[in-house]
């Protein structure tokens, strides 16, 4: 015979006439015996034998983001990586009344390393902007420049809880990119296929909205052994000139 499971929702209630059960608390699941010669309440080792199993999941209903919308998504990022070399994120809106996507690029600072004259991309960061009324902030899209599409530890920690779809381009040298996308909901992440998410892709834009390239800044880091480079040359014309500067 199944062992009933009560919910504790007051601090003092009735307590249940069962020989055995189960009760739910805000601290966790106890074991709980009506004995003829005592009661007790005690952590449970295991879960009721009544209940079935359950694994984490979630089944996906956005609508598909245009095929033009992504290319122009896409062409936005390889401008900004051809200028910066760095990484860049543009926000998706969801425009309740009308029924379509909003593309936003929110002001945002990319971090470069910059030795010896090149640079790579380490990260790109911004501030959510005001939500417009009646629309729906559900998800983003990044681009890690030349480096490979995937959930970087950093991207993890940042979407941990923002709940919705999180999409990462790489590889942006490339035609086709690469796409890595995942959704988040309430600290879980879930692989996404790219069909579930864009209608398709066939070419990046060439054309991009001058105010989407206005909203990226670019702070620059140098090694200390870059800062501190000298040029063996140099060492060289030192050692020449030793005896003139003692």
């Amino acid at each position: 015979m199944p062992i009933p499971v009560y919910l504790k929702t007051q601090p003092v209630m009735a307590r249940p006439t069962d020989p055995e059960f189960y009760m739910l608390a805000k601290d966790g699941l106890y074991f709980c015996r009506n004995h003829p010669f005592f009661e007790s309440d005690v952590p449970a080792r295991h879960p009721p034998r009544s209940l079935a199993e359950q694994e984490s999941q979630c089944q996906f209903r956005f609508p598909k983001l245009s095929r033009p919308a992504l290319e122009y998504i896409v062409g936005f990022f390889d401008r900004v990586f051809q200028i910066h070399r760095s990484e860049s994120v543009v926000l998706l809106l969801w425009n309740m009344d009308a029924q379509h996507y909003k593309i936003v690029v929110p002001e945002q600072e990319a971090t470069v390393s910059e030795s010896y004259g090149g640079r790579s991309p380490l990260d790109v960061r911004y501030q959510t902007p005001p939500l417009l009324p009646r629309h729906l902030l559900i998800g983003d899209i990044h681009c890690h420049g030349d480096i490979g599409a995937y959930a970087s530890f950093t991207d993890r920690l940042d979407e941990k809880h923002r709940d919705g779809f999180h999409g990462i381009i790489g590889r942006i040298e490339r035609e086709p990119p690469e796409f890595h996308l995942e959704m988040s909901v309430d600290g879980h992440r879930f692989p996404v296929a790219f069909d579930d998410i864009f209608e398709g892709y066939e070419r990046r834009r060439d054309f991009v909205h001058p105010d989407w390239l206005k909203r990226v800044s670019v702070k620059v880091e140098r090694p200390w052994s870059s800062r501190s480079y000298v040029d063996p040359r140099d060492w060289y014309a030192a050692g020449k000139n030793k005896k003139r500067w003692d």
